[in-house]
């Protein structure tokens, strides 16, 4: 009989910090459940950061890029806006 993986507990619902999405939306994977403040899709697939993965340390390395991404996108939009509007 193989070993099965350990996984911590469902999060309780949360508002992913990028898509501003409520997460959990439905039941998925225990091994694609989302750890707030990111849900899956925007870790995994938001900026293309590196491989799909499951491993917990690389999934946290991808959230810190995936925030870090999207706080830069945020940034440059409003310096945008304010260059062009004054």
């Amino acid at each position: 009989m193989g070993l099965m993986p350990i996984y911590p507990p469902r999060p309780d619902p949360f508002e992913c910090a990028i898509c501003g999405k409520q997460q959990p939306l439905q039941w998925c994977d225990m091994s694609q459940m989302d750890y707030p403040p990111i849900c899956w899709t925007c870790e995994q697939y938001g900026w293309r950061l590196g491989p799909v993965t499951r491993k917990p340390d690389m999934r946290l390395a991808k959230q810190i890029a995936a925030l870090s991404e999207a706080l830069s996108e945020e940034a440059s939009r409003k310096i945008y806006e304010e260059a062009r509007h004054g």
